[in-house]
This record gives structure tokens, sequence and C-alpha cells, in this order.
């Protein structure tokens, strides 16, 4: 456990050696491969350690295995929770995807689930970025993932206008900066940006009417 640095700090309550750590990358060493990792990022040391101390808080982080094999004889693998009726104007052939990023920027991830069976189809992160990217990057991996299965009318339902703008427009614009921390998050959005303006797709991409159906399927519930 580091002692002397200052400024954002991640703590790991559960891990390889639980503890306060200054960078994600010494963050990452402790949870990456443990499969119930628990830990979550705070904007200083005195935030972190006071986090330390009261134990596990309810907006904890998870790692997830990214390359998670779906069983697709079986769609109740893998469901996040029980499913619900879908309002009436809800085209249920269709996947939602929604995003959630701790601080902004701050550690993000997104997923995606089948809207018919609740299953979770993707979910990636956490990695450094803001919740519009984890938004942006959740529509095109939703599209990308439809085309491989050939599933070309099956809809993409998101809540965000700025990613849908984004999409729409085969851009993302983001103001964030590169660096170490978000390197690998702005290498994911050239390649999403690529695969918009090199693929054709015929899937409807709407608007989650969150004031009039509640939220998403695929929220992640920490707001």
């Amino acid at each position: 456990m580091k002692k002397n640095a200052q400024g954002k700090c991640y703590v790991v309550w559960t891990g390889k050696q639980p503890g306060i750590y200054t960078s994600w990358t010494e963050c990452e060493k402790q949870i990456k491969g443990f499969e119930k990792a628990q830990f979550k990022s705070y904007s200083t040391r005195s935030e972190a350690e006071q986090a330390f101390e009261k134990g596990l808080p309810v907006d904890y982080y998870k790692p997830r295995n990214q390359k998670k094999k779906i069983d697709s004889q079986n769609p109740v693998t893998n469901r996040i929770d029980t499913v619900l009726p879908l309002p009436k104007d809800v085209v249920a052939n269709a996947i939602a995807v929604d995003a959630a990023c701790s601080k902004n920027p701050g550690p993000m991830e997104y997923r995606g689930i089948n809207l018919r069976t609740g299953q979770e189809l993707f979910h990636f992160g956490p990695i450094q970025g803001t919740n519009n990217i984890g938004e942006f990057l959740a529509i095109v991996h939703a599209l990308a993932f439809l085309q491989q299965q050939k599933l070309d009318s099956t809809t993409v339902y998101s809540d965000s206008h700025n990613a849908l703008l984004w999409i729409s427009k085969k851009q993302c614009r983001t103001k964030l900066k590169d660096n170490p921390n978000t390197h690998e998050v702005l290498r994911l959005i050239e390649r999403a940006v690529a695969w918009l303006n090199t693929h054709n797709y015929k899937n409807p991409v709407l608007k989650w009417q969150t004031k009039k159906w509640g939220e998403t399927p695929a929220d992640f519930g920490r707001k």
C-alpha cells in the first residue's frame, strides 16, 4: 500500500493485496485475474482512506471476463435479473445498452442485454473513460455484434442523446485528452469510428425513452 502519494487513488477491498493504490496500473495488478475482486476510485487520498476503513460501498466495481462465452442454447444463462414485462411500444427484438462511469473521467464500463430474455450479451470494462464514451462504444459494440450474428433487423436502444448523435455522424466528439490513463479508450474510439465508416448496418438505433419507460434494463443502477 502506497502512503505518500496525493490525488486520485484506488481502493481495493478484495484482490490479490487489498489496499490503497495511486494509479490504475497498480490497482489493475491487484484485481486482474482475481475472480471476486472489489474496488473503486476516489478523487483524493483522504476519501480513499475513509472508504477503505469503512468497508465496501454499494457502488463498488467488479471486473468481468470480457471474453465470456454466451450459451445460445440456454437464454437463462447470464441473465442480469428477472425479465420484466416491456412497455407495449418497446421493440422486444432488441439489445439495450448502457454505460456507467465513476467520476468523469474515471473507471468506465458498458454492457448490452437482450430485451427479450434479459441475457447479458456483452460487458466491457472498467477502463478509464467517460460516460458518453461508454455509451458510444456500447452502441458500436452492439452493432458489430449483431452484424457478426447476421441479425440485421434487431433494434439497438440507448438512452444517451450524445451517443446517438455521434453514431449518426460516425464520429466521437469527446474532449478527453490522450495520456497513459486514457490511451486505451482513445484507441478503442478510433477502432469504433473506423468500423462505423467501413461497415453498413440496417439495424434501427433508437432512443430509449427513460421518462416514459423508466430506466433501460441495461442500467447499472448506480444513480
